[in-house]
């Protein structure tokens, strides 16, 4: 499965900017292989769009905001962010202007100070994520950036505890500790929630984040799917530490995903300690990228295609989710014309013209 051959993808919201990038100029996104352009218009009120003017298909988002609309750098025609043109300067001041002169606009919103759209109807309102928006917590924005991977496999990758003992190797995982305890996977519709424990080792970047001492600890996380591309984990230390990782995964084309990364504390971490923080979870992060940029961007759907472990059922709910939602379309290929099969050959002749 790609991206693109599931028109279901569509209907949820997707975070595409920080609200800040709006502050002086109209932004470029890209979502599911589409062009918008999203800016800030008068009274803080958001405008998102085609990434196309109506008079002679010009990209908006080379134009500028002026008054709170959009002006095109084309011909200098204005919009306004409810989509409606203000201005034709080549017009007579007392001729109206044309119903017809309008973007095409798509949803935008703002939350946990991201700018979010949505590119059809939606059958989901943008994800609530309760640590967001909680004042016991501090909300600290990471990373936005895209990757060459698809957006299945980065949320797959989070979904996945068992990887960190071995990707992650370098940062937080050690390779003689891989055993994942008391794995529990429920299932809800679309959301996915599981609790696991496993031994994490502290290295200094770690203890200073942490406030933990010792060479390991032994940690609680709280995974959850909140929509198909969205992720929360509540991650429990033995310090009473919270440390709540948000994942999103805007879906840029079928090869490529803008990759957003927030998380919240319940330690009230100084600037300082924010630093620390960041550098360490962009650290673990370039190593999963690493990792997913060299997975071929295609999604397995069907449970034979791959090979599946107890500790991989967090992963196995996730590909029964998105196949259901690929199910309501007609155009995605089943896994075995892109995927090598994984088939037992011991016991049995190699066939002709089939590769043992």
């Amino acid at each position: 499965m790609l991206v693109s051959q599931v028109p279901a993808f569509r209907d949820y919201w997707y975070p595409v900017a920080y609200a800040a990038d709006l502050a002086h100029s109209p932004h470029a996104v890209r979502v599911l292989g589409e062009d918008y352009v999203v800016w800030s218009g008068r009274d803080g009120e958001i405008g998102a769009a085609v990434d196309e003017c109506p008079h002679r298909g010009s990209r908006l988002s080379q134009g500028w905001v002026e008054n709170g609309d959009l002006v095109c750098p084309y011909h200098g025609w204005s919009f306004a962010p409810s989509g409606a043109c203000t201005r034709i300067p080549q017009n007579d001041p007392d001729k109206p202007i044309p119903p017809r002169a309008r973007t095409l606009s798509v949803l935008v919103a703002e939350r946990y100070g991201l700018i979010w759209i949505c590119p059809g109807m939606p059958r989901a309102s943008i994800p609530e994520l309760p640590e967001a928006d909680d004042p016991q917590y501090v909300l600290i924005h990471e990373i936005m950036e895209v990757w060459t991977a698809s957006a299945p496999r980065v949320i797959d990758n989070a979904l996945d505890v068992s990887h960190l003992a071995w990707t992650h190797r370098r940062t937080i995982g050690d390779s003689s500790r891989p055993r994942m305890n008391g794995l529990t996977v429920e299932r809800d519709a679309e959301r996915l929630r599981s609790r696991v424990s496993y031994v994490s080792r502290l290295t200094d970047a770690q203890r200073a984040n942490t406030g933990l001492t010792g060479e390991f600890t032994t940690r609680i996380t709280n995974s959850e799917l909140v929509q198909p591309f969205v992720f929360r984990d509540l991650m429990e230390y033995e310090n009473g530490l919270r440390h709540v990782l948000f994942k999103t995964a805007t879906p840029v084309d079928d090869t490529h995903t803008l990759f957003c990364q927030f998380i919240a504390r319940n330690d009230n971490p100084d600037e300082a300690k924010q630093a620390g923080i960041i550098e360490l979870d962009r650290k673990i992060q370039n190593e999963d990228r690493e990792l997913l940029e060299r997975i071929r961007p295609e999604f397995p759907l069907q449970m034979q295609t791959e090979m599946h472990t107890r500790t991989d059922r967090m992963t196995v709910e996730y590909r029964r989710i998105l196949a259901e939602l690929a199910a309501e379309s007609a155009f995605v290929p089943p896994d075995d014309t892109w995927a090598r099969p994984y088939e037992p050959v011991f016991g049995r002749s190699s066939q002709p013209g089939r590769r043992p």
